[in-house]
């Protein structure tokens, strides 16, 4: 199959990937593109992924997230690399094979951080890539080669797409990654099975996202969940995942939630609670919100990252957000005054990033509110911003008030607080 070929880099039967292996030299790198333009160095990097020196697979996996995973997005080059990295995944001598698999999850579904909370949206996805009739796409890949082209001689032009046309193209791209790892559910389960645990817990966390493959996925966590013998951080991300995969939640994963939501663990308080969260919504058990919203007070302070590395506490307030209003803008309240009650005696841009997340959640920059129409800790944040013009200066909070939307000097502050 070439790059130009119409069904895409994953026409390859799923069963094929792992006993086929496929010429990495068959497919036409250098018309594809990724970050910095031609993919002309992918195959390179995918046989250095073999290398047994460590510090080549360091430096590799370094280019790889520059190029097919630059900051999150991925590129047309993106899915034609995902099969030759279920190939070193399914071989039991590649070193290090956890970390292609976490390359391979992030491939999928981004900054998996983003959607601990929600899940992957991946029906908006296709929604959204099935709107756009093939001609176009073809049309608007062209034009962005040709672009590539030019740009990287060093001369300057225009970005021949506009912005909503150059989010959708990400978009295909993003869902083509996602189906290409999808069709290697299957390499992914076989790890489940591997003697090396970092192997089986982020062979847990990349299986977490697909739910349309969940018939296949769901029993084999269920089982890891069930293993009294797993490390607790293994059993953890195992429920999560089963969270995540969402659907029915029959009795055995019910029963198996409660009795981890009442262990004497700490992590596994934490995964049982975001599981319920994830699977029943706003009809949550009061005991999970209970367990979120201890999680969400203590904030992050010594607690280390859990899957995916986010913090339980945060992951704890975004799944209130969601399935607890009214109990996440009270800890958000309180969290917002402790944090204002610090200050620090320097810096306060950085320390308005945290005060402002911690008030603003999902705030965009074009949000149009008036003071009124703001939460209690809003409120609170901009009042006591009024009211201490010195933090304005060099490093004040004017960039994270921009970001979020909100008047960036105390005068207009000001202004804006008076306008209710």
């Amino acid at each position: 199959m070439t790059a130009t070929d119409p069904r895409g880099p994953m026409s390859l039967p799923l069963c094929r990937i792992r006993s086929v292996h496929r010429d990495v030299n068959s497919i036409d790198w250098a018309s594809l593109t990724h970050a910095y333009g031609s993919a002309a160095d992918v195959p390179g990097l995918i046989g250095d992924l073999r290398s047994a020196d460590g510090e080549v697979r360091s430096a590799t996996l370094y280019e790889l997230y520059g190029n097919i995973f630059h900051q999150g997005s991925r590129y047309e080059a993106s899915a034609y690399a995902v099969p030759f990295l279920l190939e070193l995944v399914a071989e039991r001598t590649t070193p290090a094979r956890q970390e292609v698999i976490r390359l391979l999850a992030d491939l999928a579904v981004g900054h998996r951080s983003y959607h601990l909370a929600t899940g992957f949206p991946v029906t908006g996805l296709r929604n959204a890539v099935a709107e756009v009739p093939e001609e176009t796409w073809q049309r608007w890949s062209q034009a962005m080669k040709d672009w590539y082209d030019v740009v990287s001689t060093g001369q300057r032009q225009p970005v021949p797409l506009d912005k909503a046309e150059r989010r959708l193209l990400a978009i295909r791209h993003e869902l083509a990654a996602y189906d290409a790892v999808r069709a290697g559910v299957q390499v992914l389960l076989a790890c489940l099975d591997d003697a090396d645990g970092e192997v089986v817990g982020e062979a847990i966390q990349a299986l977490a996202w697909f739910p349309e493959e969940g018939a296949a996925i769901r029993p084999a966590l269920l089982d890891i969940a069930a293993d009294e013998q797993q490390p607790m951080r293994v059993a953890g991300a195992a429920l999560v995942a089963l969270g995540l995969l969402g659907g029915q939640c029959p009795q055995p994963v019910a029963d198996l939630l409660n009795s981890n939501l009442a262990s004497t663990d700490p992590h596994l308080r934490w995964s049982a609670a975001v599981a319920w969260a994830l699977l029943r919504g706003k009809r949550v058990p009061d005991s999970a919100v209970a367990e979120l919203r201890a999680w969400a007070v203590a904030g992050n302070g010594d607690t280390e990252e859990t899957i995916c590395e986010a913090h339980p506490a945060d992951v704890a307030l975004e799944v209130l957000d969601r399935m607890a209003e009214p109990v996440a803008e009270r800890v958000r309240a309180d969290l917002v005054t402790a944090a204002l009650a610090e200050q620090p005696r320097s810096n306060w841009h950085n320390h308005f990033n945290v005060v402002l997340d911690r008030a603003f959640p999902q705030m965009e920059p074009a949000h149009g509110r008036t003071f009124e129409e703001l939460t209690a800790p809003q409120r609170a944040v901009i009042v006591w911003l009024t009211r201490n013009p010195h933090v304005f200066g060099s490093s004040g909070p004017q960039g994270p008030l921009r970001q979020y939307g909100l008047p960036t000097t105390n005068e207009a502050l000001c202004a804006y607080a008076a306008s209710q």
